[in-house]
């Protein structure tokens, strides 16, 4: 039998071997995809069928679903992280920088709720999550300016916590209620509290007089 009249076998046809780092970003933009129209639970097989590729392509590419995850969470925080930055750059004082820092987070959100629920908190094994790589970038924002104020740098890991943690809170409470409030609502209010603290807060709020009666 001559070369071109035998059966071709099973696998990749003859030509270049696909490179790795491209391969990688493929399944990535897949995932995504496949958690936007899925939700949350997309699993292996759906990233595959997005993407095009057989099931072990992926797995060729990623041990599991949660390392897919990882890799799609480093890959928005850095998005995420270069929108906040940049519109605080532009904003001037620092109350209409820290609102625009929130705005940049909750118009994420607003654009992809399911993408937010799968990569906001990943199982320990599978490294950090969202909320753990914003909150290490603020971290390391906020130690380098208490040191040069003279404040002790053990409070940016949980400063930086406690502002994102907040930020989560409401955001969750938000799409559990179908986004109930407009945004900038919301964010005016969030930024207005985080920025006055308890000043901002009526007097009497919990019901306790301020003041002896």
């Amino acid at each position: 039998m001559r070369e071109a009249e035998r059966p071709r076998g099973r696998g990749r046809p003859p030509g270049p071997g696909v490179d790795a780092r491209r391969r990688r970003e493929e399944l990535l933009d897949a995932a995504e995809r496949a958690i936007r129209a899925k939700g949350p639970g997309a699993s292996m097989a759906d990233i595959a069928r997005e993407a095009g590729y057989a099931r072990s392509a992926v797995y060729a590419a990623f041990p599991n679903r949660t390392a897919v995850l990882a890799a799609l969470a480093e890959r928005h925080a850095g998005l995420l992280l270069a929108d906040m930055f940049g519109r605080a750059s532009a904003a001037g004082e620092p109350r209409a920088q820290f609102q625009e820092i929130l705005n940049a987070l909750f118009a994420w959100v607003q654009d992809g709720p399911r993408l937010y629920w799968a990569l906001i908190r990943l199982p320990d094994e599978g490294g950090p999550g969202l909320f753990d790589l914003l909150a290490g970038a603020i971290e390391a924002m906020l130690e380098p300016a208490l040191r040069a104020r003279g404040t002790d740098v053990e409070l940016a890991a949980p400063g930086a916590r406690a502002m994102m943690g907040s930020a989560i809170a409401a955001i969750e409470w938000w799409l559990r209620t179908d986004m109930a409030m407009p945004r900038p609502k919301l964010v005016g209010y969030l930024t207005d509290l985080a920025w006055n603290g308890g000043v901002g807060l009526p007097e009497g709020w919990m019901g306790v007089p301020t003041s002896p009666q």
